[in-house]
């Protein structure tokens, strides 16, 4: 199995993992993308997915998209504290994540008031628990499983 398949099913277990054991928050449209000395995007460019899935679990966001673009499948995993929250007019949601000192992950969703609202207070949540022991970031473009001993010598 090549390594796109190895992150879809790896994504598929979490989802499902989190089906059990987490808090599910809600589901929207959106993109995530890796700011570091460059722009990478962790899912397809162009369109937005339809579905990425957004957890609480254990003082952490945990958010996962499984797509099937022309042919080729994919998947994104993020589980990680949050580092911030903005919130824009129509229920758009930047959810930022810093799996190292000199990266950024930015989550954009387009979901609904209802949703943003449950994101804010969850975020809140994660930063009040301030749990970092554990980060995860994967996606098809891009495989990265942080731990923390690892985090200055990374490169995308």
């Amino acid at each position: 199995m090549d390594v796109s398949g190895d992150i879809v099913y790896e994504a598929l277990g979490s989802y499902i993992d989190d089906l059990c054991g987490s808090v599910f928050l809600g589901t929207a449209r959106g993109k995530v993308v890796l700011y570091k000395m460059g722009t990478y995007p962790l899912t397809p460019t162009g369109e937005t997915l339809p579905f990425l899935n957004v957890f609480y679990s254990r003082g952490m966001l945990e958010i996962t998209g499984i797509w099937n673009r022309e042919g080729r499948s994919g998947a994104f995993l993020l589980k990680m504290v949050p580092s911030g929250i903005e919130v824009r007019d129509g229920g758009i949601v930047y959810i930022t994540f810093h799996p190292s000192d000199r990266g950024i992950v930015l989550v954009t969703l387009y979901g609904n008031d209802g949703l943003a609202k449950t994101l804010e207070g969850a975020v809140f949540d994660c930063r009040t628990e301030r749990r970092e022991d554990e980060k995860m970031l994967s996606s098809m473009l891009h495989v990265k499983t942080i731990n923390p001993a690892q985090w200055e010598t990374l490169n995308p």
